[in-house]
């Protein structure tokens, strides 16, 4: 039985890299995706998120019987609201999207006023339409505005103190820092951080496997003194190494967009520098290495390229949701949450926006349980590479 050698496997690594970098265009189109794909959702938020701020500081209201309420018109116009009155077939507007929202004032507004009765405003929107919201909360954040102050004249009128009718005042003491706020904005950082970690392996580990037996390169390979053990951290490390390389392309892309897009303007405090760069590749890392001898045991597995692509896009799909997991959980995270793969990863990126402290063991999962689920992977595909119905598509 011969000896595992690290100088034949250099030099099968060499080999399987330099067949990987030949296709130059499809390995620039890969990185180029995965490079792109991150800065462009930052944009696209950043742009959204102005969009919205110019939307609501430039506020419209659309009001019905305007002339009802002439107070309330004043008090709107104050606030720098300007104002729309009686807009024609304004429900069928509002059900098409042409206005978020209209203030409908009961024809009774002025009456009901007068005898120190509830006066009848009515909010017209569509809440299945979200663009619709912020301008919805918006209206009725003023409306209620001008009802405090119509309640606090009352009251002033009859020798009451306004601040009878608030017996309780609440104030929020906000711990968060904010980065942290501003984190939690932009925690889509860790999720394409790890999309290009499980994206960058899927096109080089499909050509080492399937794409390489169909060019029936494989068996000549497996005819040379390289071990199959050998062959198969060869291939692994190269195409981890194809990995690393766009997964940093990614983190490098994120780093240079987030000098351009200004979004401290929009009252997102947020810091990606050096520190936090260089928290997110201590976790991707050994992530880096672990997804593709996953993807490596999957793509051997496949009978032809057609089916070992539909498994690794269906495999890379899955492992992509965890991470919405922690996204969406409305609890706290169980402690064993570090431990899951991927999912684990993006709890601890997350902290890392967030300039968390970070408990060692976390850290340590981070590294050890890929480097467990890398060698049990690896292993797998040594073993399949020396099975010969792998080279008769069995």
């Amino acid at each position: 039985m011969k000896t595992f050698s690290l100088s034949r496997t250099a030099i099968v690594a060499r080999k399987e890299l330099v067949d990987l970098l030949r296709d130059r265009k499809s390995i620039f189109w890969a990185l180029f995706a995965v490079a792109i794909s991150g800065p462009l959702v930052l944009c696209i938020l950043y742009f959204v998120t102005k969009a919205v701020s110019e939307r609501i500081d430039k506020i419209t209201a659309p009001i019905v019987n305007a002339q009802f309420a002439p107070d309330l018109v004043r008090h709107l116009e104050r606030r720098g609201v300007k104002i729309d009155a009686n807009p024609v077939d304004y429900e069928a507007r509002v059900k098409r999207g042409d206005l978020d929202a209209v203030i409908l004032v009961d024809p009774d507004f002025a009456s009901a006023l007068a005898q120190g009765y509830p006066a009848k405003i009515t909010l017209i929107t569509e809440s299945s339409r979200d663009r619709s919201s912020p301008i919805a909360a918006k209206l009725s954040r003023e409306v209620q505005s001008y009802a405090a102050r119509i309640g606090a004249e009352r009251l002033m009128l009859r020798g009451i103190a306004p601040a009878v009718a608030m017996p309780v005042k609440v104030e929020e003491l906000d711990l968060s820092s904010p980065e942290q706020r501003g984190a939690r904005l932009l925690q889509i950082m860790s999720f394409y951080a790890l999309f290009a970690g499980l994206m960058g392996a899927i096109a080089a580990a499909l050509d080492v496997t399937a794409g390489e037996r169909e060019r029936q390169t494989l068996e000549p390979l497996l005819t040379t003194p390289v071990t199959t053990s050998e062959l198969a951290v060869a291939k692994w490390f190269a195409v981890s190494s194809v990995n690393l390389l766009a997964v940093t392309i990614s983190l490098s892309g994120f780093l240079i967009a987030l000098q351009f897009v200004p979004l401290a303007k929009l009252g997102v405090p947020f810091n990606f520098g050096a520190r936090e760069f260089m928290g997110f590749m201590a976790v991707l890392i050994p992530f880096a290495f672990m997804v593709p001898a996953v993807l490596l045991a999957m793509g051997a597995a496949g009978k032809t390229a057609k089916e070992a692509q539909s498994s690794l896009s269906m495999g890379a799909s899955l492992v992509g949701l965890l991470p919405m997991i922690s996204f969406l959980r409305q609890t706290q995270a169980p402690w064993w949450d570090a431990f899951v793969p991927v999912n684990g990863q993006y709890a601890v990126l997350s902290k890392v926006l967030r300039s968390e402290a970070i408990p060692a063991i976390e850290w340590a999962a981070m590294w050890l349980i890929p480097v467990v689920i890398a060698t049990v992977a690896v292993y797998a595909f040594s073993r399949r590479l020396g099975d010969e119905k792998l080279l008769a598509g069995r």
